[in-house]
């Protein structure tokens, strides 16, 4: 059982620099004096839990990871700009101008408990989790732009603020593995929930290692006596007291919140000072009043008429549906939903010219996705081709996607053309906010709502950091890298099996293995900011990671489209079509596996020149992209 634990905002930014004109960010001096956070433990403690949404924060954009740079999750509004990775210019700030306060804020701990009074047992302790935060802030800065300023002291107005990037990818994540490694031994075996402990050490090494390794073919200097896939898997077993939630939907909403034996970290607020409009929920419900529904000839109406009015933002797409496998009727084995027996045997394909002739929809753009459109009908009259695709499914599908056919907080979900969840419910397409894919989000959705959601309720939320699931698909992929194709396979079945309810992926060859594996990653860690960087992951490992490629090339999940599903009212037959405006443009190249070193940070630095710039970035100014 975990116990309640809500991070006090307390003492935050309260020592820190004069304020200067140098390309470091800096806090004025002014606030509480030194002596009244250092001098006791509580003090020290309220800092020390004041800095962690520094580092947690940094693992909480979902969206961004999910709907920005990949197309697990659509933008639901027409002027989204341009936002697919490889279009990303040298403008873009990805961190590296503006987290030195965040960093000065670890040092000041570091060296603070140095000369404490205090007991050592907490010096030690406050030292740890002050190494990790540094190597959770540091770690996601290496993950994306390779290089960064490394600053391990607390620099006074008298120091030269002009410092270099690390020499080379190889020097970065030594610096993380240094800081993470001397940490683990003395974080806590148990802490409050939210507070950093020894599992919380061990998990995020498991995944250092893995990134690590990828972008530095597992350098033998970043080793500590051992491969870093094996120190991944060791980190894993190293785990005590988690294990795999049997109901998948609760470690995301308020059941499993403080309860669920899998979660090991996550970030929590409280219904004291956290509203809807604080919380992801006002950008994954959507605003569907019934009066909308009425103007709009969508239905059916809702029985509570206003209990959908939030601001969906992104919505999952139907190429991340594709990958909630289904249970074939006839065979037992899981397959995608259009293998299936029990849709094969009751539905055959139609034409672009035939769907675009039988079923209503908005650009005949729509149909044409090449190899990504697909359209079929039932074969006999009164079957539900709804039911054929979105029964048997992993159960992980109902657990995180609202579909045609869904309850969702009470109320029946219909998506079909003019249904109550569809893109239709509104004159100003992707405008309104609503669901542009014609599907919704369940993961991540609290249920206790009285009598609403709505932007101005307060609510208690938490977002998972690091999980026991999580933890386990690294170790599989470990072994994966390691050539262990069954221990791989017997590791990634834990996950699939117990929240999946799927059967038992039987792949004994390493490419059937990793195919098994990267649909596996993928709906289970859906909206857990992980699928994008595990992409990055795979494509530098090349070959059966990434569709038989040499390391290095481009990755084929980053540049398809993003696609929908439109069904026909009658549920006879439905096509899935390319989401159109500029949602649809997406690219990548082999210079997107890293972010460029801004341009602003070159500018400012003298110690930085063009010379250290990411290979393949220049400047696009005809791009407008959101700053991260």
């Amino acid at each position: 059982m975990k116990h309640k634990h809500i991070l006090p905002i307390l003492l935050m930014g309260a020592l820190g620099l004069q304020s200067c004109s140098d390309f470091l960010d800096t806090k004025p001096t002014e606030g509480y004096p030194e002596t009244t956070v250092w001098e006791t433990q509580g003090t020290v403690d309220a800092f020390v839990i004041g800095n962690y949404g520094n580092a947690f924060g940094l693992y909480e954009w979902f969206s961004t990871w999910d709907k920005t740079f990949t197309n697990n999750m659509v933008n639901c509004r027409a002027d989204c700009p341009g936002e697919a990775r490889g279009l990303i210019e040298n403008t873009y700030d990805c961190g590296l101008n503006s987290r030195f306060t965040s960093i000065r804020n670890c040092n000041l701990i570091i060296e603070k408990m140095k000369e404490s009074s205090i007991p050592e047992a907490y010096k030690a302790r406050f030292t740890a989790e002050a190494k990790m935060m540094r190597a959770m802030i540091y770690f996601d800065l290496a993950r994306k732009a390779g290089r960064y300023i490394w600053v391990d002291r607390v620099l006074n107005t008298n120091d030269e603020f002009n410092l270099p990037l690390t020499k080379d990818i190889v020097e970065s994540y030594q610096h993380v593995l240094t800081d993470l490694r001397e940490a683990i031994p003395n974080l806590p075996e148990e802490a409050e929930a939210g507070r950093l402990t020894k599992n919380a050490g061990y998990a995020f090494l498991s995944e250092v290692c893995l990134t690590a390794a990828a972008y530095t073919n597992d350098n033998a200097s970043l080793q500590a006596g051992k491969s870093l896939y094996q120190e991944a898997i060791d980190a894993v077993d190293a785990l005590k007291g988690v294990s795999l939630d049997a109901n998948y939907e609760s470690i995301f909403n308020q059941d499993g919140a403080y309860s669920s034996p899998e979660i090991i970290l996550a970030q929590y607020w409280s219904k004291d000072n956290t509203t809807v409009q604080g919380t992801d929920m006002i950008n994954l419900i959507p605003n569907l009043l019934n009066s909308n529904l009425e103007k709009n000839g969508c239905g059916p109406l809702f029985k509570n008429p206003d209990i959908f009015e939030c601001w969906l933002d992104h919505t999952p797409s139907q190429n991340l549906v594709d990958d909630y496998l289904v249970i074939d009727q006839e065979t037992g084995k899981a397959v995608r939903w259009y293998e299936a027996s029990q849709f094969v045997n009751n539905t055959t394909p139609i034409s672009r010219d035939e769907a675009i002739a039988s079923i209503e929809h908005k650009d005949d753009a729509e149909f044409d996705g090449g190899q990504y459109f697909k359209a079929f009908k039932v074969k006999t009259a009164g079957t539900n081709i709804s039911d054929l695709m979105y029964q048997h499914r992993d159960k992980r599908f109902d657990a995180s996607i609202v579909h045609d056919g869904s309850t969702y907080l009470g109320e029946n979900i219909t998506t079909y053309t003019r249904g109550n969840f569809s893109r239709w419910a509104t004159n100003r397409y992707a405008n309104d906010h609503v669901p542009l894919t014609n599907y919704a989000m369940r993961k991540s959705i609290y249920t206790n709502w009285d009598p609403r959601p709505f932007y101005n309720v307060y609510t208690d939320y938490h977002k998972v950091i690091f999980r026991y699931g999580r933890c386990l698909l690294n170790k599989a992929e470990a072994q994966l890298r390691l050539n262990k194709v069954s221990d791989a396979v017997a590791t990634l079945n834990l996950t699939r099996q117990t929240h999946g309810g799927l059967p038992a992926s039987e792949a004994s060859t390493l490419a059937d293995a990793w195919k098994d594996y990267k649909i596996e990653r993928r709906v289970e860690l859906f909206w857990e900011g992980d699928w994008y960087f595990s992409l990055l992951r795979w494509g530098k490992y090349g070959q059966e990671a990434n569709d038989g490629k040499a390391p290095g090339s481009v990755i084929n999940e980053l540049t398809e489209p993003a696609t929908f599903i439109e069904i026909k009212p009658d549920h006879s037959a439905f096509y899935i079509g390319n989401v159109q405006l500029s949602n649809d443009k997406r690219a990548f190249d082999t210079r997107s596996y890293l972010f460029p070193i801004p341009k602003s940070l070159i500018q400012a630095n003298s110690a930085i020149n063009e010379s250290d710039q990411n290979p393949g970035s220049v400047s696009y100014t005809h791009l407008t992209l959101p700053t991260s």
